[in-house]
């Protein structure tokens, strides 16, 4: 891979972003400061994909973007049921799904993420180390045998359009190697 070829990739790729997608200013804003395209329009899955060289990826390639560990907590917990119907459909019609976590460094920190006792208090919660049980349940869903897809996490939210645009490049570029002539 060379610098040239994410270069023509920036230059051509559009990023899909859902139109029930909220709260993401920081990565249109990303985008538009780097002068990628990007369009809201309804995803049959996912929050984000793309399109390149006139080739649609919303069936291929989707990435699935929670803003933080507590958001995660509330879909296991509260919305099970529509977060894995969610999954299922994903991992049933697209070839590569990315579970993007922002405001999370890994495996690590998500495994001993604890709510800060006042803000439990507050909001009346008796369970406080709710990283364990995300870190279970991600680590079970993401295997081949249930909804088969990968965990990327962002420390910095205002870094996810650069982890989005990554995973896109990388789709992109082997889907180019998969697609061209055999010497």
């Amino acid at each position: 891979m060379s610098a040239n070829e994410k270069k023509e990739f920036m230059k051509k790729v559009t990023v899909l972003i859902d139109t029930r997608e909220q709260k993401n200013q920081h990565i249109t804003d990303v985008l538009g400061s780097l002068g990628i395209m990007w369009t809201a329009q309804k995803l049959d899955f996912g929050d984000y994909s793309f399109t390149a060289d006139g080739r649609d990826f919303s069936h291929s390639c989707v990435i699935e973007r929670k803003a933080d560990i507590d958001e995660v907590y509330g879909n296991i917990t509260a919305d099970r049921e529509r977060i894995e119907k969610e999954l299922d459909t994903i991992s049933r019609n697209a070839r590569q799904c990315t579970f993007l976590l922002e405001n999370c460094s890994g495996w690590e920190h998500l495994k001993g993420y604890e709510i800060p006792e006042a803000q439990a208090e507050k909001q009346g919660r008796k369970v406080r180390n709710i990283g364990a049980s995300v870190y279970s349940t991600l680590q079970a869903w993401k295997c081949g045998n249930r909804y088969s897809f990968s965990v990327e996490f962002v420390p910095d939210h205002n870094r996810s359009a650069l982890k989005i645009l990554e995973v896109f490049f990388w789709y992109y570029h082997n889907y180019k190697k998969q697609t061209a002539p055999r010497k």
